[in-house]
């Protein structure tokens, strides 16, 4: 059941991704001669430039968060295991521990990959005069959600431990 959700959600980060190259091939050649290249977020001067390239440094940015994200879902951190009775159940609690940290990074890249989509976004409408830049209650409440799963996920930890522990798991 956990691979169907590891897969479900690395699905998810790849359509995310492959929408961010999508939506820069398809903007590039229609943004005008002179384009934002940053944003405003602390209310300074946006950096205009002339079109270039480096236009795709978003979508590039993201797919190599995405490749970092997925590789430190198969790097085999020490987890702690609270106690070591027997080396099947420790063997188990381990996997099961390690199955609930990829679906934490996985889960976390998605909202990293939105971050990343509306930061495009925001300079694509810049670009046209039909924004003024970041949705700053959508990139904090992004930011907010990510948070807020550091708790959930140690909670989920913790009850897991637990419920193996008794041996239910």
């Amino acid at each position: 059941m956990k691979k169907k959700t590891h897969l479900f959600l690395l699905v998810a980060n790849g359509i995310l991704v492959i929408l961010g190259w999508v939506m820069a091939f398809y903007a590039y050649p229609r943004l005008p001669q002179e384009m934002p290249l940053w944003i405003n977020f602390f209310k300074q001067q946006v950096i205009l430039t002339e079109k270039s390239p480096l236009f795709f440094l978003y979508p590039l940015v993201q797919t190599l968060f995405c490749f970092g994200f997925w590789w430190l879902s198969r790097v085999n951190f020490p987890v702690d295991l609270l106690t070591r009775k027997k080396e099947g159940l420790v063997l188990q609690r381990k996997n099961l521990i390690m199955s609930l940290r990829k679906e934490y990074i996985y889960l976390n890249l998605i909202f990293f990959n939105l971050i990343f989509i509306h930061l495009q976004r925001s300079i694509i409408f810049l670009a046209h005069d039909i924004g003024k830049g970041v949705n700053k209650i959508y990139f904090i409440s992004v930011f907010i959600i990510i948070l807020m799963l550091i708790p959930w996920y140690r909670l989920r930890k913790r009850l897991l431990i637990h419920k193996s522990g008794r041996g239910r798991v």
